[in-house]
């Protein structure tokens, strides 16, 4: 890992340095404001934990050589907590957050603890709301000011099978899964825990054709076993005791051991996916921040072309896909299948309303009784 991020550094100080100043607005505020954030010398960067992302955020030092990019990491559900008992503490160490949607919505904002990103926006091509889907900047917060929506990926919850179990043709929709055959022989991950498990029930119940109605029933007609830890779950869904997993992970692991599971793939069943920021996509500005004015080069830098390219860039892997909102910027890296297609009336899960995850809970808290 360390040897890929030294490698892409150099590539990319090599080609930011050749269009140097290519993003920049050239007048007096910006100039006041960079040479500050220079003097300031650092940008101290909180991160959700995923593979690729330092080195994402980092690729900023390649524009910007004179800010160092300091930056820490942890699992989600480690994420408020580890930021909130610092603030408690007095200690307030972080400029910017990309952090997944609950921890931003759910904690930073209800905590008051985010200055507006809006107003901090300074290039044009980041201000002009033509070059993001549907025309629009998106955001989390009911202000519409702290939580930026930059990610949003095709995205609908995983259900693997065991391959000697299941055959593929006989799953085409949710509703599939419904079906009398498959009772008492699916496990799901605990939607009731933090991460993927919950955002993924949460797509669930905002799908336009499921919603509520699906997650009742499936619950509640299908003998579903709950598993709270993916390796368990994958490790009984590969040795045949259930056909069937919904919120799993890990999946490549157990392929690289030969183990006989496959994914369904459900963005090719019948219902429409969601766009979801997924856990890097969102950024946030912490207020009470250490180096305030690189914060805000940082945040015109990432949300430009350029670091839109350069972010979608890393982060995509052949099992990760993550597309930028930008709508000017080349999509080569995502596989045609996993594209947004225009005229498609997604549902955007990263809105106020649909971040309210109390809603889902409670409709789980009712169906769900161990």
């Amino acid at each position: 890992m360390k040897k890929f991020i030294g490698l892409f550094s150099l590539f990319l100080v090599i080609a930011l340095r050749a269009g140097a100043g290519a993003a920049e607005p050239g007048n007096a505020e910006w100039d006041k404001r960079l040479a500050a954030a220079k003097k300031e010398g650092r940008i101290a960067i909180f991160l959700y934990q995923r593979d690729n992302i330092e080195a994402a955020v980092k690729a900023f030092e390649a524009r910007y050589p004179d800010i160092q990019v300091v930056a820490a990491s942890t699992p989600a559900a480690e994420t408020g907590p580890w930021l909130m008992a610092e603030r408690r503490a007095g200690k307030y160490l972080w400029d910017v957050c990309i952090c997944g949607p609950t921890t931003p919505f759910s904690v930073l904002y209800a905590a008051k603890a985010l200055d507006s990103i809006k107003g901090a926006l300074v290039l044009p091509e980041v201000v002009d709301e033509t070059k993001w889907w549907e025309g629009k900047h998106h955001y989390m917060d009911p202000e519409g000011k702290h939580i930026f929506v930059f990610l949003g990926s095709v995205e609908v919850p995983n259900v693997y099978y065991n391959k000697k179990l299941v055959a593929t043709r006989d799953l085409s929709s949710f509703w599939d899964l419904l079906n009398s055959k498959w009772r008492g022989k699916i496990l799901a991950l605990d939607p009731r825990q933090p991460g993927r498990q919950r955002v993924q029930g949460r797509i669930l119940y905002h799908m336009s054709e499921l919603g509520p109605t699906f997650l009742r029933r499936f619950f509640t007609e299908m003998n579903v076993t709950l598993s709270r830890d993916d390796r368990q779950a994958m490790d009984w869904l590969a040795a045949g005791k259930f056909s069937l997993c919904l919120f799993c992970g890990n999946i490549e692991t157990a392929r690289a051991q030969g183990l006989p599971v496959g994914d369904a793939d459900p963005s090719m069943w019948k219902e429409t996916p969601v766009l979801y920021s997924g856990s890097n996509g969102t950024l946030t500005l912490m207020n009470q921040a250490p180096h305030p004015n690189a914060a805000r080069i940082f945040v015109n830098w990432l949300l430009s072309k350029e670091g839109q390219t350069t972010f979608q860039k890393i982060m995509n892997t052949p099992d990760v896909v993550m597309e930028s909102m930008r709508t000017d910027i080349s999509k080569d890296v995502i596989a045609p299948q996993n594209r947004r297609l225009p005229g498609v009336k997604y549902v955007i899960l990263d809105t106020p309303e649909r971040s309210d995850q109390a809603p889902v809970s409670q409709l789980l808290k009712e169906v769900i009784k161990n």
